[in-house]
């Protein structure tokens, strides 16, 4: 009788729908502190992306003063670890509360311990170098550390970006850009390697936007990093999202069923 049990509440469980047994992904923007960009342009591009996330029904939060730093960093302590995809929309700052100012915690942060645990989590991140800081308090040891990728910096104005075939289909919105602080993938380390380049240039070293993540882990997802650019950043952000919670929410089930499984034989 047990195993018909068993047998029976197994094929329930796969009936269900992805979203009813694992938890839903979260997005938060934060624009309380920015960088090569405007506070009232990074709040209209912000509004541009939270309209086309609420048309998807993806869950999300903005966080427009920089009085809600606090706030932003236990979003991100609670949201960390809980089988969920959640995303972290940056424009051109990370708050010290997230990687605290001048390279004193190189390991453990709260933002590096969102992007390591393996729910997949990412930070999107528009404008300045990723990681940088207002006024230098980083500088380049902020991205190295956070990936720990010791020696990898983003330079090089005005690089030329070539839309890829993947780009186009994930975010019609987005332009051929200059960058001015591409990603360099030819600097990739460790575990890290490109989930998608949506733009990059003809020697295929340099990318922006792109999705690189960390083995099982977490993603960075630098998105159109330009010195005070009009370009729809809202509208790129928004379909680069929609895109990543359709397709890589689709990888957690078979972990999180097997574990089920494993649980339901330990009862036999």
């Amino acid at each position: 009788m047990k195993n018909v049990v068993i047998f029976t509440t197994l094929i329930a469980l796969l009936a269900l729908p992805v979203t009813q047994v694992f938890a839903a992904g979260e997005v938060v923007i934060y624009t309380g502190t920015v960088q090569w960009i405007s506070k009232d342009a990074a709040d209209a591009q912000a509004q541009i992306c939270i309209d086309m996330l609420n048309d998807a029904g993806i869950n999300n939060t903005l966080y427009d003063s920089d009085g809600d730093m606090d706030a932003l960093a236990n979003w991100m302590e609670d949201v960390t670890g809980d089988n969920g995809l959640d995303i972290c929309v940056l424009y051109g700052d990370i708050p010290p509360l997230l990687y605290p100012q001048g390279n004193t915690m190189p390991d453990g942060s709260v933002g590096e311990m969102f992007i390591e645990s393996t729910d997949g989590d990412a930070i999107l991140n528009h404008a300045d170098y990723m990681f940088w800081g207002l006024s230098n308090r980083n500088a380049e040891g902020g991205l190295q550390n956070m990936m720990d990728i010791p020696g990898i910096v983003m330079w090089d104005d005005n690089t030329p970006m070539i839309v890829t075939d993947e780009g186009k289909d994930i975010s019609p919105s987005l332009p051929a850009i200059q960058s001015d602080r591409p990603f360099h993938i030819d600097q990739l380390a460790g575990d890290w390697e490109v989930e998608v380049s949506l733009a990059q240039n003809e020697a295929g070293t340099r990318a922006d936007p792109i999705i690189v993540r960390d083995g099982d882990r977490g993603r960075l997802i630098p998105t159109i990093q330009t010195a005070n650019g009009d370009e729809p950043k809202g509208a790129v952000a928004a379909e680069i999202i929609i895109w990543l919670m359709a397709n890589a929410t689709a990888v957690q089930p078979e972990g999180k069923l097997s574990t089920t499984w494993g649980d339901l034989k330990a009862v036999r």
